[in-house]
């Protein structure tokens, strides 16, 4: 089974507590400042537990989630209540053409697959569900400042459990991996990692256009050392 459909479950979800509703609210109060009023529903892809869609209504947007994790799917309906969700994988998405008219995509949840050919058959998925001109936000990792500050080793407790995490960046792949041991339980992270160039000519390949591109949620402009790469732009008609 491929580590993204093993992973995101209840150790995920104990590992990653500290993302929490108040960064989202922050998160979504960006995307209000960069989107403006949108007419019709966006798409949180890979929506995960919902903190984005709960916050993004608050701003009075119609949101409906996309995540292939159903844990996480059911725990945030179970914290926060009735939310119009969708349990797909971002390559086949189970909607018509031309039907969203916004997409988010936050947490760097892009580059799981095994091949680039995959990352862009998503990237072409994400085009086909959008109406020209939609906006699109998409938050991702900082190759370079994440390969100077990779830690190999740390370990910490979670609910009386010992965590290890051993990180490592493969040359031959282009993927930052993780491996995270709980309680005895094994699990792999992999993500391909690529720079603003590469992922500027993924997206323009596919079909969008980069309108501005951020290093944080402040609005900060990019650099080598920004702790995110956030791209915002449109779907080209």
């Amino acid at each position: 089974m491929t580590w993204y459909r093993e992973w995101f479950g209840e150790d995920y979800l104990e590992l990653y507590s500290y993302r929490d509703a108040d960064e989202a609210r922050g998160q979504a109060s960006f995307v209000r400042e960069i989107f403006g009023a949108v007419d019709g529903t966006l798409l949180d892809l890979a929506s995960g537990m919902g903190r984005h869609i709960d916050e993004l209504r608050r701003l009075g947007y119609s949101v409906t989630g996309c995540d292939l994790s159903y844990v996480l799917l059911r725990h945030g309906l179970g914290k926060h209540g009735d939310m119009p969700v969708v349990r797909a994988d971002m390559r086949s998405l189970p909607f018509r053409a031309e039907s969203f008219a916004g997409l988010v995509n936050f947490f760097t949840s892009f580059g799981y697959f095994d091949s680039a050919e995959e990352d862009a058959d998503a990237l072409g998925e994400m085009r086909r569900v959008l109406r020209p001109g939609a906006p699109v936000l998409f938050d991702y990792l900082n190759v370079r400042r994440e390969l100077e500050r990779l830690v190999e080793r740390e370990e910490r407790e979670i609910d009386g459990e010992h965590v290890a995490i051993e990180r490592w960046f493969d040359a031959a792949s282009s993927t930052f991996n993780k491996r995270i041991t709980i309680g005895g339980r094994r699990f792999i992270e992999r993500v391909r990692g690529y720079d603003l160039d590469e992922m500027s000519r993924l997206f323009v390949g596919a079909g969008f256009a980069i309108r501005d591109v951020y290093g944080d949620f402040s609005g900060a402009p990019f650099s080598d050392g920004s702790p995110r790469l956030i791209l915002a732009g449109t779907r080209q008609a």
